[in-house]
């Protein structure tokens, strides 16, 4: 049986997740083997049947912090030093050397994209339409949010920015010097570097169907994580008497790109409102004074299966990242999504123009903004529109990746 190897950013939950569902339909053709640099969300991979590597350098919770906030266009400075991506390089070759694999899967392990064209193996990106190449050639890509308060007009600035981002060449100094160690040539432009041979796309096809793709691009449509997790009891139970009780139920989640300062400025509004709230963001506010402050209504739990919670909820408080806004698309109910970086942003943004979704700006989050929103989201059309999405989710994107994948390289 011939080995794949999936090397996800495993501080990423969307990411890693991801992975997992492409490898559920690729057990049983091939040996699927999982690596990573951090410990976050291994267990994850672990308790899904799958064999884990943890290589060094492997990442502090300070450098993961650093990295979402690179993501989320906070911070330029990032962990990948020389010596760090010379030695994540060298382990990773060390580890398709001992492993062999047919083709590597990853989402943004950027050392990934070195090491497999160093090694000559067949690169695998499974990723959104979102800022890549296509993506920011289309004249009406819809311009970031913070753009749009500026006194320049926000089309004109934002046609700067999208030629500046495409035709930049800049890379960061260590991934050239690692590379030319290696001998090899990196690609001429930044945003072509993040570009596998097969590159597999999970933003729904209704979307950006339209779009002319180059041939190594192919849509496979959604990919979200399905956890094999049962509602805890107690869940249940909160869900069943709120339901009982004619009250709106919430469910919050921001995922690994959430901040504290945010998610309790969110429930410390939540909290005086007439509705019921599960949070499975405990881990963001453990030792927290305000952490027993909420009210009775406010229930903060650790990790969640999203795709059962948000099918019982009548509405989902989320961040933007794909794989949630996909879940929530799923559940046919409507959402509010916070958008904390421009790919986020664009998620939501699809949903909002289709009509089952609002958007919340991070620094929107004050007491008038949220009830407004509420009230409004939870009018008759939304919530029609939200079925009529739920009825259009019946694409199973990690089996087409994997049926991609099975005819390409297996």
């Amino acid at each position: 049986m011939e080995t794949i190897i999936f090397a996800p950013a495993t501080f990423n939950l969307a990411e890693t997740t991801r992975m997992i569902e492409v490898a559920n339909y690729l057990k049983d053709e091939a040996h699927c083997v999982f690596f990573g640099f951090s410990k976050t969300y291994k267990h994850l991979i672990e308790d899904a049947g799958f064999t884990f590597y943890l290589l060094n350098p492997i990442f502090t919770l300070k450098q993961e912090k650093q990295l979402i906030k690179v993501d989320q266009m906070k911070s330029i400075r990032h962990p990948f030093t020389f010596k760090i991506v010379e030695e994540r390089v060298k382990n990773e070759l060390a580890f398709y050397q001992k492993k062999q694999p047919k083709a590597i899967i990853t989402g943004t392990n950027i050392t990934a994209f070195l090491s497999a064209r160093i090694y000559k193996v067949p690169l695998i990106y499974i990723k959104p339409f979102a800022l890549t190449r296509e993506q920011l050639s289309l004249h009406d890509a819809p311009a970031p949010k913070q753009l749009t308060q500026k006194i320049i007009p926000t089309n004109f600035i934002w046609s700067i920015c999208k030629k500046i981002i495409l035709h930049t060449r800049w890379k960061p100094y260590a991934l050239k010097r690692v590379s030319k160690n290696h001998g090899l040539t990196l690609p001429k432009y930044t945003i072509d570097l993040l570009s596998g041979e097969l590159d597999l796309l999970t933003t729904h096809p209704m979307f950006i169907s339209e779009v002319p793709l180059p041939r190594n691009m192919r849509i496979v449509g959604p990919i979200y994580a399905r956890l094999d997790l049962e509602l805890p009891r107690p869940i249940k139970k909160v869900i069943q008497v709120a339901k009982a009780n004619k009250v709106k139920l919430i469910y919050l989640s921001m995922g690994s790109s959430g901040n504290k300062k945010m998610i309790l400025k969110l429930l410390n509004i939540l909290t005086k409102l007439d509705c019921v709230v599960i949070a499975p963001i405990k881990h963001f506010i453990t030792g927290d004074s305000s952490e027993n402050n909420f009210g009775e209504n406010i229930y903060l739990t650790e990790l969640l299966p999203a795709h059962l919670i948000s099918k019982e909820v009548d509405l989902s408080i989320i961040h933007g990242g794909e794989g949630t806004v996909q879940t929530a698309c799923l559940s046919g109910k409507p959402f509010i999504g916070i958008g904390l970086q421009y790919e986020q942003e664009l998620n939501i943004w699809y949903c909002e123009q289709f009509g089952n979704a609002l958007t919340v700006r991070p620094n929107e989050i004050k007491d008038h903004k949220i009830i407004n929103t509420l009230h409004k989201i939870f009018s008759r059309k939304y919530s029609q529109k939200a079925i009529e999405m739920k009825q259009l989710m019946n694409i199973v994107g990690a089996k087409n990746a994997a049926e991609i994948i099975k005819t390409e390289y297996l």
